[in-house]
C-alpha cells in the first residue's frame, strides 16, 4: 500500500458523503496511477468508503495497454482491499471498450466503475455504497 503523499492531498478533498480526487497536469502513467493509489490508501486508513477519481484534467500519457491496465487495476484493488469503493471518470479515449480494468479490479474485490460524466460517476457511487444524495 502506497503512503499518501502531500502532492496526493493537494488534489483531495471531502463532499458531504465521499471524498473526491481531482489531480490535474501533466503526469505518466506511473505517476498517476501512485497518487490514485496514495487517495485510495488516505481513503481506506479514515474509513472514508466511497472515493470519486476524476482524472479528465491530467494529461502525459497515451491509454494505457492491456498489461498496464492489469497493473494497475490489481495494484488499486489491493490497495482498497474491499474497504474503499471507487468511481472513475476520465476522458473517452483512455475507457477500454471492455472495461477490462473495471472487471480485474471488480474481480479482486474492488468495487469500481468508470464513467465520462461525473454526474454519472456521482450517482453510481452513491448507489453502490448505499449513502443519501444531499446534492
Amino acid at each position: 500500500m502506497m503512503t499518501t503523499t502531500t502532492t496526493t492531498l493537494n488534489y483531495l478533498s471531502l463532499e458531504d458523503n465521499y471524498a473526491a480526487y481531482r489531480p490535474v497536469g501533466k503526469f505518466t502513467l506511473d505517476e498517476t496511477i501512485d497518487m490514485i493509489d496514495g487517495s485510495i490508501a488516505y481513503c481506506r486508513r479514515k474509513k472514508i468508503g466511497a472515493l470519486l477519481v476524476d482524472i479528465t484534467r491530467v494529461t502525459g500519457f497515451p491509454p494505457p495497454s492491456t498489461v498496464e491496465r492489469f497493473h494497475f487495476a490489481t495494484k488499486l484493488a489491493d490497495t482498497a482491499g474491499g474497504k474503499v469503493t471507487v468511481s472513475f471518470i476520465t476522458p473517452p479515449e483512455l475507457i477500454d471498450p471492455d472495461r477490462i480494468a473495471v472487471t480485474m479490479a471488480n474481480n479482486r474485490g474492488m468495487q469500481t466503475n468508470v464513467f465520462t460524466a461525473e454526474s454519472e460517476a456521482i450517482r453510481w457511487l452513491i448507489t453502490a455504497c448505499g449513502i443519501s444524495d444531499k446534492h
